[in-house]
């Protein structure tokens, strides 16, 4: 779990969560829609890998990424047909979306008096539509999305002056370099979409309750 900690021994008062891939499991939930989109404008349906590396990029640049070589306009129908698929199938699997232990992990850190927080690149419907379904909107005193740009984010989630009390959890490049330019500890998701050996998180947690031993400094 542990590599190196910038701010051990402080206090943490507050945690920073991405949701795709971090919080969020909604790969399953774009895989189906693509599976049902695709066949539609006779493309390729992307590979659950693919999904998974572009996942965190806000949209359009998420389609784009998988579609590198076809027309803008394909690429931008396929892109409303999925977001309309993922919409009406969201409550269906609401239960599975959540990786396993996250929601007794959001639980165990409001009891803590631990305040959190949501940055996603993810757009504003999607982001609310997925804490929502899942019934966890109500645990994050504040939420960023729809911008690309994390790092602006998490200087607007955090106030200035020591940041040391703050910790970013999420499974994406974006999300580390975000943290540390503004000087977060950054904690990546193993148990998400966080590969360790492509990473350079400054912990790493391999189950989503290992973050509680981080905050108090276990």
């Amino acid at each position: 779990m542990k590599n190196k900690a910038p701010n051990e021994g402080k206090k943490i008062h507050t945690v920073i969560f991405d949701l795709d891939g971090t919080l969020s499991n909604s790969g399953i939930l774009t895989i189906a829609a693509f599976k049902h989109a695709a066949p539609l404008l006779g493309l390729p349906i992307p590979s659950e890998e693919a999904i998974q590396r572009a996942t965190g990029y806000a949209n359009p640049e998420f389609y784009y990424i998988l579609y590198p070589d076809y027309p803008r306009d394909t690429v931008d129908n396929i892109a409303k047909l999925v977001e309309d698929k993922e919409l009406r199938e969201l409550n269906s699997l609401s239960d599975k979306l959540l990786f396993e232990g996250c929601r007794e992990l959001l639980l165990r850190l409001k009891e803590e008096k631990i305040r959190l927080n949501i940055a996603s690149t993810g757009d504003e419907e999607h982001v609310f539509s997925i804490l929502e379904a899942t019934g966890i909107i109500d645990y994050f005193e504040k939420i960023s999305c729809g911008r690309p740009d994390k790092t602006e984010m998490l200087r607007e989630l955090t106030e200035e002056g020591d940041r040391s009390g703050y910790i970013m959890v999420g499974d994406m490049r974006k999300d580390y370099e975000a943290a540390r330019a503004n000087g977060i500890l950054s904690v990546g998701a193993c148990y998400g979409y966080c590969k360790r050996e492509l990473a350079d998180f400054d912990l790493y947690i391999d189950r989503p309750l290992d973050l509680l031993k981080i905050i108090k400094g276990e």
